[in-house]
């Protein structure tokens, strides 16, 4: 399955951007499990290019915080800890709701109807359940917003954790129920926007996030239960957090 994700097929040029972001992908949807490690030779042959975009790709993934590099070990996917996903969830909060406030104090009608058509397909992707897609649309639906508001600070930040954000979206999007209930928080969200209720469009979009949060953290517990369960029926310790160090591996 995952061979499959990976491999190219289109023209040479763009081989390095693609390189990046089937990885990427990868990483997000799950197809690589935190603690995974990535080998430059299986990868090359995988995706049928160099270990220069390789590598270059990896230190890309690396600034992201998507993998570390471990002694020994080499590129691992990065493995979020409780705490990371909280606060990524409180920056997020914060920033997407002042971004839809201003967003639904400053955008024309084209704008919000630019919006609207977002929020469409997404609405219409999120009955599919094609993870990978609705990850797409939500985060175009907010990056429209940043494109409109322009606000330089929010959207360095927010675009920074974009990659791990989307980490935690599918997190929040495997408990079960979640998906229906964010449709129905992101309709309010899209309402009040039209309406140019810009506080109700803020305090929306904050209680989605919340909420989302929640789901995320939910589904991290289970998860990190599920795994110290594995570990003890197979005998092993408990794992350590990795020392982590700059640099990805030139092996």
């Amino acid at each position: 399955m995952t061979g499959d994700i990976l491999r190219l097929t289109e023209l040479p040029p763009l081989r390095r951007d693609q390189v990046l972001e089937r990885l990427r992908n990868a990483i997000i949807a799950g197809h690589f499990k935190p603690g995974d490690r990535l080998i430059e030779r299986e990868l090359c042959e995988r995706m049928g290019v160099s270990r220069t975009s390789i590598r270059e790709a990896l230190r890309h993934l690396e600034a992201e915080h998507l993998i570390q590099v471990e002694p020994r070990r080499g590129p691992v996917v990065a493995r979020m800890t409780r705490k990371q996903i909280a606060e990524i969830y409180e920056v997020r909060a914060m920033l997407e709701a002042a971004l839809v406030r201003r967003f639904a104090e400053i955008a024309t009608d084209e704008d919000i109807a630019a919006l609207r058509r977002i929020y469409e397909d997404l609405r219409i992707t999120r009955a599919t359940g094609e993870v990978p897609r609705i990850v797409v649309l939500t985060k175009r639906f907010i990056e429209h917003m940043m494109d409109v508001v322009d606000h330089e600070l929010i959207g360095d930040v927010l675009r920074k954790l974009t990659a791990r954000i989307n980490v935690v979206r599918v997190l929040a999007i495997a408990v079960p129920g979640r998906l229906e209930e964010s449709g129905r928080e992101l309709a309010i969200v899209m309402d009040a926007i039209e309406r140019r209720d810009s506080e109700l469009a803020a305090q929306s979009l904050r209680a989605y996030v919340e909420n989302a949060a929640a789901a995320s953290l939910q589904r991290f517990d289970e998860t990190e239960r599920e795994r110290e369960s594995a570990d003890s029926k197979a005998g092993r310790s408990p794992r350590m957090a990795p020392v982590r160090r700059s640099g990805a591996s030139r092996k």
